[in-house]
């Protein structure tokens, strides 16, 4: 092609814009029209080269801060579509020499056209990408979809990215192709020049280096995270019993690291028959967990190769000699390559008799199932490092599956022992539920005598304050009342006083000292309040049955509370007139504020405004009823069966012990002879209502 300078085509600045006019260059240069040419054409090939140097030099730049190779493309990407104006730069990288798959791993798209990055392209049977990998130049197509002999496939993907013309070339490191730069004009068909090819090939050079440096330094780093897997697998056997949590955590972390479609494990039943109990795959490819159908070619000389260790790579499944009903089954899959690694456990018939169709006494393993990683896509060559990884991780499965079965092993021999044990475990719930009521009251008792404390220490120190506030205010009128005096008595005096009072300010002391005695007063009684408040609340002197006014012990567990309201919280209080209720007040004064603080608690987990209503009225003759309801989210329905249950919370771990509710059901149903029950819809609610007998019959104390 020749030199050819189009101004849609060129990105650079034009050197020619800045010339002069022809006629004056001859006549202040004394230069004939073709050497004013040959003068243009060099400026114009100079700049060309300073502008390909500082592309080179931003491109090093970019290599040598970072060795993520997706970084670097994208960066390169990027650099050339604005310096070319394209519609769409992507760098395809091939992932080994023997890889007939180019992946794209760099992308730049100037406009809304359809993302390339991540997609797959097949070598074999690509006619333009043969061209460019067989040349050592760039291959220039103006119109791409005419180019001869493109198949169907590659018709279609051409199509769906909306390439109209397209320059290509292919990046060589030591003679091999890496991998192949791409441009793509989208909103037209484009001539390219030979300058925009050679800056493309001066680009290719540098960046075969990185993809070479970068792929390197991706193999380390996939020999680390794949260190890292084993011991993340080896940690949860150590940490765990659950199998169907170790084996989960297996298959997401392999598919992840080998980035295949599906990654399944399959397990033997009888007569090597079976189903995939552990899945996890990518969309769109369909899951396969459960019974995925019978492989009818599964022979047990196909076990036994298995059982010694046996790893299979297929790398397509058509190409790969197998039956051909391995084929049509692999086939319903959409499987086009999978790696198959054995899981063997060192178990025998003996200790497994319902597995006998499955064993081998030859062999000393049993092969429990396969670890089966699914390519869906297209074809793979699987490398030897992913097949090693595959076995090792197999090895771990094996290794969690034997603890797990030991582990059921000892289940059921307790189930067997169950119905001999029974009157242990009804002590060993007897002895744990007395543990929770000793833990309560001993933490009740703690309290109390805290608060007991407090409130004798505060009550004593106040008692002094409040009963020399008499004696104060009686102080202050004899005071004035000598004041007065000594004015009358003495005019000498009553200058002192009245030049005494213009310093000290004696008429506002004596105005302001009546005010000040007042607000002590009040203050006082505050704190006497406060301190009968604590004492109703722990009730130290009411440990034994005594008929106490609940009214008073609700109003006091309220009270206590009154840090944890908020502005958007409306109280409403309806205390009925009871009669005194014979109970252990300080017990019934802890179900109180459990119920209150989770009430609390259930209008703090919203925004909205609530309401909190506390209510309490005589029921029947002989029995008393208070209500504990709030407007906050309401408990599910499948839940509400477990929420007296010893340690069951729904808080976060660290907001609740899950003990409040089961000592409220313990000290009002065991301890009292009462009646607790939850009334709760989602979104509208919960209501506890508690009912107690005015007389406990009941002698067993809480």
């Amino acid at each position: 092609m020749s030199l050819k300078i189009q101004e849609h085509e060129n990105p650079w600045q034009r050197v020619t814009s800045r010339l002069p006019e022809s006629e004056n260059w001859r006549q202040e240069e004394s230069l004939s029209l073709p050497e004013v040419d040959q003068q243009k054409a060099l400026i114009v090939q100079m700049q060309q080269q300073v502008q390909l140097s500082n592309l080179l030099n931003q491109i090093n730049n970019e290599i040598r801060s970072t060795l993520d190779i997706e970084e670097i493309l994208t960066s390169a990407c990027r650099l050339l579509g604005q310096a070319l104006e394209c519609s769409r730069v992507s760098i395809l990288v091939k992932e080994s020499n023997t890889e007939k798959t180019l992946v794209t791993r760099g992308e730049y798209n100037a406009g809304d056209y359809p993302i390339q990055l991540g997609m797959k392209v097949l070598m074999t049977d690509n006619p333009h990408l043969a061209a460019v990998v067989s040349q050592q130049e760039s291959l220039a197509v103006t119109k791409f979809l005419d180019f001869p002999g493109l198949n169907p496939q590659t018709r279609k993907i051409a199509e769906a990215l909306e390439i109209k013309s397209m320059v290509a070339v292919a990046t060589r490191y030591q003679g091999q192709v890496n991998g192949i730069i791409g441009l793509h004009q989208c909103d037209r068909e484009r001539e390219w020049t030979d300058w925009e090819r050679q800056l493309l090939e001066g680009v290719a050079s540098q960046l075969a280096i990185a993809i070479n440096q970068a792929k390197l330094y991706s193999k380390t780093r996939r020999q680390a995270e794949r260190e890292s897997l084993l011991r993340l697998i080896g940690n949860q056997i150590r940490s765990t019993l659950d199998l169907e949590t170790i084996l989960q955590t297996a298959v997401r972390e392999v598919r992840q690291m080998l980035q295949c479609d599906r990654v399944i494990i399959y397990q033997f039943q009888d007569n090597w028959q079976g189903k995939v109990v552990v899945e996890d795959m990518v969309i769109p490819w369909p899951s396969i967990l459960g019974d995925m159908g019978a492989d009818k070619c599964f022979r047990g000389d196909y076990a036994d190769l298995y059982q010694q260790g046996r790893v299979k790579a297929i790398n397509d499944i058509f190409n790969a000699g197998l039956e051909p009903c391995h084929v049509d089954f692999l086939d319903r899959l959409q499987v086009k390559a999978n790696l198959i690694v054995p899981i063997v456990t060192s178990r025998t018939e003996e200790s497994y008799p319902e597995t006998a169709g499955n064993y081998n006494p030859k062999f000393p393993g049993r092969l429990w199932g396969l670890l089966i990683a699914h390519e869906c896509r297209d074809t793979r060559n699987w490398e030897r490092q992913e097949m090693e990884l595959l076995s090792q991780i197999a090895n771990q499965m094996a290794i969690a599956i034997q603890q797990a079965e030991l582990y059921s092993q000892v289940q059921d021999a307790a189930v067997k022992s169950q119905a001999q044990t029974q009157q242990l475990q009804a002590a060993l719930e007897e002895l744990r539920s007395a543990q929770q009521q000793l833990i309560q009251s001993e933490k009740m008792s703690g309290l109390g005598q805290m608060v007991a404390g407090i409130a004798h220490e505060i009550n004593n120190a106040n008692n002094f304050i409040h009963a020399n506030l008499f004696h104060a205010q009686e102080y202050f009128k004899a005071l004035n009342e000598a004041l007065e005096l000594a004015g009358k008595a003495c005019p000498e005096a009553a200058e002192a006083i009245v030049r005494i009072n213009e310093e000290l300010e004696l008429d506002y002391i004596r105005e302001d000292f009546g005010k000040l005695l007042n607000s002590m007063r009040e203050g006082s009684g505050r704190i006497r309040s406060i301190v009968m408040t604590l004492r109703n609340f722990s009730r130290l002197d009411h440990a034994e049955l005594k008929a106490v006014d609940l009214n008073e012990g609700l109003e006091s567990s309220f009270l206590m509370l009154q840090n944890k309201l908020k502005t958007h919280i409306k109280i409403d209080k309806q205390y009925g007139s009871l009669p005194p209720v014979q109970c252990h007040a300080s017990q019934i004064n802890q179900v109180f504020y459990n119920l209150i603080d989770n009430a609390l608690d259930a209008l703090q987990s919203t925004s909205k405004p609530g309401e909190l209503t506390i209510r309490s009225w005589q029921s029947e003759p002989d029995w008393v009823t208070i209500s504990v309801r709030d407007t906050g989210t309401g408990i599910p329905a499948e839940i509400q069966d477990k929420i007296f249950d010893p340690f069951f919370t729904t808080k976060p771990v660290g907001k609740g012990t899950g003990l409040g509710l089961s000592v409220c059901y313990q000290v009002i149903v065991q301890a009292h002879g009462g009646k607790l029950s939850c009334v709760s819809q989602v979104g509208e609610g919960t209501e506890f209502i508690v009912e107690l007998p005015l007389t406990n019959q009941r002698t067993v104390s809480a």
